[in-house]
């Protein structure tokens, strides 16, 4: 199953965003690995100031999401302040 996180950064968020940006990866990286990583980024404001993010994730349950999220660094760092997760269908070309 596929699920997008849409998550929006307090106002106050870049300095600690950048502060755990690279564990942030790290976890991501690790999770490409497994094949579990889908694509991603950063969400960007009409200046193109970061506010948030948008990660695509293949999870089998939502339950196993919502696990990862509990270590996640940008939520326990406090730059995540609203997190938003639906339930996606890839577009597959091939």
């Amino acid at each position: 199953m596929a699920f997008a996180v849409i998550a929006h950064d307090y106002p106050d968020a870049l300095e600690r965003r950048m502060a755990c940006r690279e564990a942030h990866l790290g976890r991501l990286k690790a999770l490409a690995e497994q094949g579990l990583f889908l694509g991603g980024g950063v969400l960007l404001d009409d200046d193109g100031k970061m506010i948030g993010s948008n990660v695509h994730l293949g999870f089998e349950r939502r339950e196993e999401l919502e696990a990862w999220l509990e270590d996640e660094p940008y939520v326990s760092e406090k730059v995540w302040e609203k997190i938003e997760i639906r339930e996606i269908r890839i577009f597959n070309p091939a």
